[in-house]
């Protein structure tokens, strides 16, 4: 097999960096395109746009879309953001402004209203089982694209492609039992790490973006995924391999992709690469644009995320 193939671009706005991402891969991104894409953003915050994607990042995917030669007829814009009513981040980082902008359909969806899943379960810090319901506006959808910003994280060192698609997609109450635990305060490292990062693992088997974009020109650093600790880091990943797009980036941002327990899961059972050498990497050298982002103070314990009894857990 080749392989896979990540464009990597540094084109200096974030409009550009994202088409010039998705341009350097264009062979492997235009047969996945269909009638309908969604774009999922991340909304972390409903206030906080270094934590939550940029409305022109979705530019840049848009602008990338249309200059296929078959564009979608339909874009629908999807996420469950952290909300304190239906719609407000989407209204907070001016996204209503793209509906109006473009001779297609673009639809805001709140995956927070959705009311037909399917379920999943995962394991929790105690090893009994918690069943995950996955909207099915997202599984039903003919091709996806998971739109990350590049962020450290307090369980996963970084938070990327493959994990805003997951977390952001599934019922929102569900979101802490990935964790492990049945609320935030009962959280505790490393045996959250241990539990968070197989549960994606079992839910990816689902909800694997058709493509991946990561938006580094402006990432977030120290104890993500909130917080205000900005880099520039001035480029923007792309793949349709959401292993190899996520490694990519976290080696941009300093961390070695194998020593985290997603990526390594993954490439491991056959999932994805994450191994760098068996990466290509198009037009920009990870080591001329590579910036050490500060980790989460709690680096240490979320590094501890290997599990005895894995094996067990990790396939669905």
């Amino acid at each position: 097999m080749p392989n896979p193939q990540v464009g990597l671009a540094r084109r200096g706005s974030r409009r550009d960096n994202i088409y010039g991402a998705m341009d350097l891969v264009r062979e492997d991104l235009v047969p996945k395109i269909r009638e309908q894409v969604m774009l999922k953003p991340n909304f972390l915050s409903n206030e906080n746009q270094l934590a939550s994607s940029h409305a022109d990042a979705m530019r840049g995917v848009i602008d990338f879309l249309l200059s296929c030669p078959e564009p979608p007829a339909e874009i629908l814009i999807a996420e469950g953001g952290n909300e304190d009513h239906s719609g407000q981040c989407f209204e907070n980082f001016a996204y209503q402004a793209l509906v109006d902008e473009y001779d297609l359909e673009v639809q805001l969806i709140d995956l927070n209203q959705e009311t037909k899943w399917e379920t999943i379960p995962i394991y929790l810090a105690d090893r009994s089982e918690y069943l995950v319901h996955m909207p099915k506006t997202v599984l039903d959808c003919p091709c996806t694209i998971s739109m990350a910003i590049a962020k450290t994280h307090d369980v996963c060192c970084v938070t990327l492609a493959l994990k805003n698609m997951i977390m952001g997609t599934i019922r929102k109450e569900d979101r802490v039992k990935m964790h492990g635990y049945p609320a935030h305060k009962e959280r505790e490292l490393p045996t959250e790490a241990q539990r968070m990062n197989v549960n994606l693992i079992r839910l990816a088997s689902y909800l694997t973006p058709d493509i991946a974009v990561i938006d580094g020109t402006v990432g977030l650093q120290g104890n993500g995924p909130g917080g205000e600790d900005a880099v520039d880091l001035g480029v923007a990943a792309a793949g349709v391999d959401v292993y190899a797009t996520d490694a990519v980036m976290a080696k941009c941002m300093g961390f070695e992709p194998m020593t985290l327990g997603l990526l390594a899961y993954a490439n491991d059972l056959g999932l994805g690469v994450a191994e760098l050498e068996k990466i290509d990497v198009l037009d920009t050298a990870i080591e001329d644009v590579a910036t050490d982002f500060k980790p989460h103070e709690k680096n240490e314990q979320q590094l501890q995320w290997q599990d005895d009894q894995a094996e067990r857990y990790l396939r669905v």
